[in-house]
């Protein structure tokens, strides 16, 4: 290619400047660029090696003082690779400072000096075992191929609501934030009836539901199993997340006083909570006690 070629540019002055061109030319000497800069000089540049042919053919007035030519020849500067390598040759300390600056910096692009924490550094311990695991640790080349990984397994960390790992220069950045919201203790096991009636309602956010609507259930079997079964088959124990409405009958036959007063202890007996909800009542007056009949809606919840 042309720009990887030497050449000299050459001034050359002399009345009518263009027939120096002839002789150079029936010498086998190519020219380039040629160039009238003005009426009695043209400017052109040839290959490096046949500067001496031309210097030859129109000598140095420099040095040759009493030879006579109508045309005088000066060196003007060199173009093409020739320029590339003044260049360097002036500035080879900068270029060689330079080219070292560009190779340590790609050099250290892709290895690890160090890991720094962004947000929380609760987890310090847990996210450099993450790394480790993974292959990223100070002084080892870098290898981002795996960060979703070693994300998931931090964001599984109780509390982690946000995780990053980016390589930033020689640094690898862990970027953790902790949610605020304290945090909950899930009861675990199966939720179990503690009433006896018929299913109303029954919702689950998490787990088996093991009851319809309609049907009948009795206190202490199982209501919502603390498991689910993947499309892959098998079951993963979770902790259920349920609520159930049971509508229950109360019977019994209590001595008192007065029917007031039976039904009072009816009720005690029932130990109903705040979210329980009374819609029958029956007193019946018999010889020496009554007999009453409560008919209520049991609301029964777990880890909701």
């Amino acid at each position: 290619m042309a720009v990887w070629t030497v050449r000299e540019k050459l001034l050359v002055e002399g009345l009518m400047p263009e027939r120096a061109l002839l002789r150079l030319r029936r010498a086998g000497i190519d020219v380039y660029n040629v160039k009238k800069t003005q009426k009695n000089q043209i400017l052109l540049s040839v290959k490096k090696k046949d500067v001496e042919k031309v210097f030859a053919i129109y000598p140095k007035v420099c040095y040759n003082i009493n030879a006579y030519s109508p045309y005088t020849v000066r060196r003007a500067g060199t173009e093409g690779a020739g320029k590339l390598l003044r260049f360097l040759k002036k500035r080879g300390f900068f270029v060689a400072g330079a080219l070292l600056f560009c190779a340590c910096t790609l050099f250290a692009d892709s290895f690890v000096f160090d890991v720094e924490f962004v947000g929380s550094s609760v987890y310090k311990r847990e996210a450099y075992a993450a790394l480790e695991e993974y292959g990223i640790a100070p002084f080892r080349k870098y290898d981002g191929s795996r960060v979703d990984l070693i994300c998931s397994k931090l964001l599984s960390l109780d509390g982690v609501e946000f995780c990053s790992v980016k390589k930033s220069g020689a640094y690898v950045r862990v970027e953790m934030r902790l949610d605020n919201t304290p945090t909950r203790t899930f009861v675990k096991g199966d939720m179990v009836a503690a009433h006896t009636g018929e299913i109303v309602a029954i919702t689950t956010l998490r787990g088996t539901p093991l009851k319809r609507k309609g049907e009948k259930v009795q206190a202490g079997e199982m209501l919502v199993g603390g498991w689910f079964t993947p499309a892959e088959g098998g079951q993963v124990r979770v902790e259920p997340i349920a609520r159930a409405s049971i509508a229950c009958v109360y019977e019994a036959e209590i001595a008192a006083e007065d029917e007031e007063s039976a039904f009072a202890a009816a009720y005690l007996a029932l130990g109903l909570s705040e979210s329980d909800t009374l819609t029958k009542r029956e007193v019946v007056k018999k010889d020496e006690s009554y007999a009453v009949r409560i008919e209520y809606t049991a609301i029964e919840r777990m880890n909701l």
